[in-house]
């Protein structure tokens, strides 16, 4: 492959599958491609279910949507099969170039039979044979700045690392204002809560989000918005109850609603989970909760962004469950911690508006 400034590749495959999150930061990697080479076809795999984080932007050209529920639900013959059929559409586009940003073994094998000229990707044991541009990250960096080292091998200048917004969030988010104001009768300042957590070693107790919530209603005088998803809905309604009056549910969503709800808030307090993301996209300054999860590599950069984290020496484990009792990390880390720093940063952002 020519690296030459005179290359212009037709197409480029970005892979980058599953997590909210990770996609969220992950787009500033087709944008810096696009503005390289405006000309080329620029496509990106995700699962089916996360299309949504990565549709309308002007930088992608498609979307590979992977159903993973489906081949894992399937046999062995079955899985092979859908394998092969995978493996054939890949190969059919005729990609120039394929970033892996996953560099798993399944998603080396997905790279190295696209055929692709030029292959990038980490060199991990028993799948550094899939590429031939190998990217050796510096680690302990925000995941979104890390990415883009994938770019830099192929001797782009990405430039710093970029949020991302979601296209239609911008649309929708006059309507959110009037949403919340004439809806829920939620003024100012507003401060969204995600409990959600993709992993029970990153999810700080309901009841703790529940007492923050009195908190909020206490000393700034509005209801706390909870924020859920598909699943979620219990955990929705245990936060509701338990704060007493004190935080209120947001309407069922779709996820540009959702940002535009981000949008128009003042501040998200978090788990480390994809909608911290997508506040971040949306310019709402965030508070995340850490627990397994290093903040090194997912705490964007910038004050408006902080966390917090009771730090106990066995973290960060970025274990999915906690094997310690009590879970220290987060469930020693109080309420009124928190709101501390909540309060700070809503009268932060509230007397400079």
């Amino acid at each position: 492959m020519d690296d030459s400034p005179t290359f212009e590749p037709r197409r480029i495959l970005i892979i980058r599958r599953r997590a909210m999150g990770d996609i969220m930061v992950s787009l500033a990697v087709p944008a810096a491609l696009k503005a390289r080479w405006p000309q080329a076809r620029i496509d990106m795999v995700v699962d089916r279910g996360l299309d949504a984080v990565a549709q309308g932007h002007l930088f992608l050209d498609d979307l590979v949507v992977y159903d993973a529920r489906k081949v894992r639900a399937a046999g062995p013959i079955a899985q092979a099969r859908l394998t092969i059929s995978w493996l054939r559409q890949l190969r059919r586009k005729h990609y120039d170039i394929v970033i892996d940003l996953m560099s798993t073994p399944q998603t080396a094998l997905w790279t190295y039979f696209t055929g692709a000229a030029m292959r990038v990707g980490r060199a991990l044991r028993g799948r550094a044979w899939a590429y031939n541009r190998i990217v050796r990250p510096i680690e302990k960096r925000f995941a979104g700045e890390m990415f883009l080292d994938w770019v830099r091998a192929i001797g782009v200048d990405p430039g710093p690392w970029f949020p991302v917004a979601v296209p239609a969030a911008a649309r929708h988010t006059a309507a959110a204002n009037l949403d919340l104001d004439d809806r829920l009768g939620i003024g100012r300042p507003r401060v969204i809560l995600n409990p959600g957590a993709t992993w029970s070693a990153k999810a700080w107790p309901v009841r703790h989000f529940a007492t923050l919530a009195q908190g909020i209603f206490e000393q700034l005088g509005t209801p706390a918005l909870v924020a859920w998803g598909p699943g979620e809905e219990a955990l929705r309604d245990t936060v509701v109850e338990l704060a007493q009056g004190a935080a209120l549910a947001l309407p069922e969503t779709d996820l540009p609603t959702l940002a535009a709800y981000l949008g128009a808030s003042d501040l998200l307090v978090t788990t480390c989970a994809g909608p911290k993301h997508l506040a971040v996209a949306q310019g709402t300054p965030t508070l995340t909760l850490f627990g397994s999860t290093d903040p090194a590599g997912w705490q964007p950069p910038g004050a408006m962004h902080r966390w917090l984290v009771n730090d106990v020496p066995c973290r960060p484990c970025n274990l999915t469950e906690c094997p310690v009792s009590g879970h220290p990390c987060l469930d020693d880390l109080t309420p009124a911690k928190v709101l501390v720093t909540v309060l700070e940063m809503v009268r932060s952002r509230t007397d400079t508006d």
